[in-house]
């Protein structure tokens, strides 16, 4: 089998690349073979993090780009990149796609329809409840699709930022349909737990209540405070403004095609936060310490608690 580069054995250290050699067998992998659909960050991470794990004994990649593609593999990210989307999924076990939210639906119509009987797919899409809709009975039988989305990410793009530890101790939200079998639910969450996640499960409509709330909704308002600081106000910026407006870094094209997609979750999750605002503007507004002092510790608590939530 193909071998990791230098590169990316240097990144991840020799003695980590378990079974990678002439004598070792299936039995030491998760799956064969896995195929990547769309290596950028998260793909190009879950490839990373599934090479230092030896989760497989080959790793795909195929996207949009051929010299990306060519570049990917020169680098030992993947053993073998293409633009080849039906020849990635007909070699694959399992096989994550890690496109824009807005052309998942395609991607894995596409991938089930070339692949092997016994397939498993997977994506890592921000919303849930529109794709796992669209897909409803459009599938082949004999393949099996289970939703996720690993909670994990940067404002960075593209593969040149690939971390084998991104995933590690975060949260990945799986969303499969009553009906999926047991077996290729166990084996998704399986993988991502070997990543280093904690899978959580839970409906595609609670999925997306729930991800306007504590992703959506905050990438929104970072956005609207980093665009409401005056230009000439930028050099007295600091550590706190930064932190607070860290995600309005995020790629907008990829935000808009996440936000139109939860349109009325995130809806509701902005009037919620309209109205929080609203109260601490009136209590401002009327000088009233006793109020303003209960609304920040009531913001104090709530932080509070992330750092206990594992």
């Amino acid at each position: 089998m193909l071998q990791a580069s230098a590169r990316w054995k240097s990144r991840i250290g020799a003695s980590t690349i378990r079974g990678m050699t002439d004598s070792s067998t299936q039995k030491d992998y998760l799956f064969k073979t896995i195929g990547v659909i769309g290596v950028g960050l998260l793909g190009g991470s879950i490839a990373a993090a599934a090479r230092q794990r030896n989760l497989a004994e080959t790793i795909l990649g195929a996207g949009r780009n051929p010299s990306r593609m060519r570049a990917a593999q020169q680098s030992g990210l993947v053993d073998r990149g293409t633009t080849n989307i039906a020849e990635t999924a007909a070699q694959s076990d399992l096989v994550i796609v890690c496109t824009p939210v807005n052309h998942i639906v395609q991607f894995i119509q596409t991938v089930a329809r070339n692949s092997r009987a016994g397939t498993i797919i997977t994506d890592v899409g921000s919303t849930k409840k529109q794709i796992c809709e669209q897909l409803k009975g459009t599938l082949p039988a004999e393949v099996t699709f289970v939703a996720s989305h690993p909670l994990a990410g940067s404002e960075k793009s593209g593969y040149e930022f690939s971390d084998q530890n991104l995933f590690q101790d975060r949260p990945c939200v799986i969303t499969p349909e009553e009906s999926a079998p047991a077996e290729a639910v166990s084996r998704v969450r399986q993988f991502w737990e070997a990543l280093g996640m904690h899978v959580l499960q839970t409906t595609p409509e609670k999925h997306d209540l729930i991800l306007a709330e504590t992703s959506h909704l905050p990438h929104v308002v970072a956005s609207a405070l980093a665009a409401t600081l005056a230009s000439e106000n930028t050099r007295y910026t600091s550590t706190g403004f930064r932190d607070t407006t860290r995600i309005a870094g995020g790629d907008p094209a990829l935000w808009i095609e996440i936000l139109l997609s939860n349109r009325d979750a995130i809806v509701t999750s902005l009037d919620k936060y309209t109205q929080s605002l609203q109260q601490f503007k009136q209590a401002i507004l009327d000088n009233d310490e006793k109020h303003l002092r209960q609304l920040l510790e009531d913001g104090k608590k709530k932080h509070e608690t992330l750092n206990s939530t594992p």
